[in-house]
């Protein structure tokens, strides 16, 4: 089995720092493959969004490098989730803490994969999303926010949610609320498609159709191919005056 990663991160054409904190990282083991690919994007309307996004970025890193050597051999996919949903619940802690003693918010989104040979798990909080593209571009997470809670309680329609001012406001981030329940999916990877992981610049101003055929596994199949492809997107969105940063990651399996 071989991963195959890339990512890219922008600072867009109107914000003078970049929120946005990426993590790409890939191993191999004696008996295991393993990937750690997540995105996570610092609250721009709150005063230390980069704080925020970095720290639980460097947490995830640390595990990676630190920490899943010892757990690998005795891999068990609930015990990982309840792992990660306990790091998350202790970088909320950590984080609403701190902003409290310094007098300020410092929140982020927090999405990301593991993948363990073929069979992978995502965690969720934000609107961050993750999409599965193969055949056809599929979102696998829940975007948690006060629209689309309200289209799904049937007080909202898609159309009334495009405009309404709350359309940016989150229900669920890592930093600035008291309580997180990160969303947990299992799955097994599919040989040849593409997983990707975007902040909401990204996608904002693209169409579902550009992000497939730009991403697809005909198009984006090498590393080269996924960072060009990436970029070419963010540039794109970058001509089309997207406000905010713009960072998406992207992995593959092979076998």
């Amino acid at each position: 089995m071989r991963y195959i990663a890339a990512a890219d991160t922008d600072i867009g054409t109107f914000k003078s720092i970049n929120q946005d904190s990426v993590c790409v990282k890939t191993a191999e083991t004696d008996t295991s493959s393993v990937a750690l690919i997540m995105v996570c994007d610092g609250m721009g309307g709150l005063s230390k969004g980069e704080l925020a996004s970095a720290e639980v970025v460097r947490s995830f890193s640390d595990w990676f490098d630190n920490e899943l050597p010892y757990e690998i051999d005795a891999w068990n996919w609930e015990t990982a989730a309840r792992r990660t949903i306990k790091r998350l619940r202790i970088l909320n802690e950590k984080l609403v803490r701190y902003g409290a003693e310094h007098n300020i918010r410092a929140g982020t989104t927090a999405t990301g994969i593991i993948a363990v040979n073929s069979g992978y798990m995502t965690f969720h909080a934000g609107d961050t999303r993750i999409y599965k593209i193969s055949s056809d571009l599929r979102q696998l997470t829940d975007d948690h926010t006060y629209i689309n809670r309200e289209i799904k309680r049937g007080n909202m329609t898609p159309q009334e949610a495009m405009t309404d001012p709350r359309r940016n406001a989150l229900i669920q981030c890592i930093g600035a609320s008291g309580e997180v329940d990160p969303e947990i999916k299992f799955g097994n990877l599919e040989s040849g498609a593409n997983y990707m992981i975007c902040s909401d610049g990204f996608r904002h101003v693209l169409e579902p159709k550009e992000i497939f055929h730009a991403l697809s596994p005909q198009n984006a199949s090498t590393k080269q191919e996924m960072e060009r492809s990436l970029r070419d997107l963010i540039d794109i969105v970058k001509t089309r005056n997207e406000r905010d940063n713009i960072t998406a990651a992207m992995f593959r399996a092979e076998f």
